[in-house]
């Protein structure tokens, strides 16, 4: 009815006959004002388009700054912003900011890598994986590079993500071991691919290392690798590289190596566990309070410590340094008295308290090594007359001679 309006009133025009709008009016059901715009602009009027604003649109210079880095995905920048602002103080969810950034002119960023799901039992199987040579800056400019080491289970999707300095062997079984001490027990089986970690390649083939094969039986599981090329077999813990990605959206905002370590292992892990699963449509933590049920017992903590390549114990004393050989590294005067667990990984020192990280130290042939904040909050409890400024400057150079002396 409207195209028959607009046709009839173009010919009307074309042959400079002047339209009767009441007729039309009678004969089309729309009012005669409306008939007379339609005319005038030879169809329907384009609609002026309003100025439109967005809550969003106060934040957008931080936002275009997340988004420089090609590395980090609208969801990534969303979880910086909700850690960063809380949750409450953000104009919306992430369907808010993806449908706002598309409004604005950003592309769609997809990838679509087509396989076949395939759904395993509860308890059966855990996926594990390197997400490798990542690196990213801390705020004073120092580049870090590390590893993620990844585990996944098949049956609810519960990701842990654990930082890793290298990716030796001896690191893959820490990490293994921190990895399944988390989840509070053992899957039946585990996949992974051929990597160099556990797989030695020689001219006859391929034989997976001693101390990875008895690491499997003593926790009575199968260790299972995916064949060459198809990465889609343990695509469940695959597809958790998209919430490891999202620490490239703290490049340059992080403090030190122990905020890195704690951002991964404890805030993107527990976040990306209360995603919701596109898979089984119910976030990984939800799911997982069944699987966990039908998880193995771990095995004897003794047992598990005999594979770290050393583990010591240590009361801390009132100096705040740990003994390890033949020097000795600080931790802060809190963790006095405490019973801490020290345990050397390549060239670190990582040192827990109840499995809590609390402290990281280069390993150094130096004798005496403080990290300055825990000298500093030492000497300030001693010196609690002395303004903070000065403990500082005291702080610095005492550590300086303790550097002279330990080199002596």
């Amino acid at each position: 009815m409207k195209r028959n309006l607009i046709g009839e009133l173009r010919i009307m025009k074309d042959l400079g006959i002047k339209p009767n709008f009441s007729a039309l009016e009678r004969e089309y059901g729309k009012d005669r004002h409306t008939i007379k715009k339609y005319y005038d602009n030879d169809g329907i009027p384009k609609r002026k388009k309003r100025c439109q604003t967005s809550k969003w649109d106060p934040i957008i210079e931080e936002i275009n700054d997340l988004l420089k880095n090609p590395l980090v995905s609208y969801k990534a920048a969303y979880q910086y912003l909700k850690n960063t602002k809380g949750e409450d103080n953000l104009p919306g969810d992430y369907n808010s900011l993806r449908n706002y950034l598309w409004s604005i002119g950003y592309k769609k960023r997809k990838h679509t890598t087509p396989h076949v799901l395939y759904e395993t039992p509860p308890g059966k199987q855990g996926q594990f994986d390197w997400k490798e040579d990542m690196k990213i800056h801390l705020r004073d400019g120092t580049e870090i590079s590390f590893n993620v080491f990844s585990m996944t289970l098949g049956y609810s999707r519960e990701h842990v993500f654990i930082y890793s300095p290298h990716k030796t062997t001896d690191d893959l079984i820490h990490s293994f071991i921190k990895a399944i001490n988390k989840y509070g027990g053992v899957c039946e089986e585990y996949l992974t691919d051929n990597m160099s970690a556990i797989v030695s390649l020689k001219k006859d083939g391929k034989s997976i290392y001693p101390k990875i094969h008895q690491l499997f039986k003593d926790i009575r599981s199968r260790l299972r690798l995916s064949r060459v090329k198809t990465p889609q077999t343990k695509g469940k813990d695959e597809n958790a590289n998209k919430f490891i990605k999202w620490i490239y959206a703290y490049d340059y905002k992080l403090k030190d190596e122990l905020e890195l370590i704690d951002l991964i292992e404890n805030n993107i892990t527990s976040e990306s566990n209360r995603q919701i699963n596109t898979g089984t449509g119910l976030p990984p933590s939800t799911l997982f309070e069944k699987e966990k049920e039908y998880l193995k017992p771990l095995p004897n903590k003794v047992l598990l410590d005999s594979y770290l390549e050393e583990h010591y114990r240590q009361v801390v004393p009132p100096t705040q340094l740990v003994y390890y050989k033949g020097s000795k590294y600080s931790l802060g005067s809190r963790y006095i008295g405490e019973t801490v667990d020290i345990y050397p990984v390549s060239n670190k020192l990582f040192i827990y308290l109840k499995h809590q990280l609390i402290a990281i130290h280069n390993i150094s042939q130096q004798k005496i090594n403080y990290h300055l904040e825990d000298y500093k909050e030492g000497l300030g409890i001693r010196l609690s007359n002395k303004e903070s400024n000065q403990i500082e400057i005291m702080a610095k150079e005492n550590l300086e001679r303790l550097k002279v002396l330990g080199k002596e």
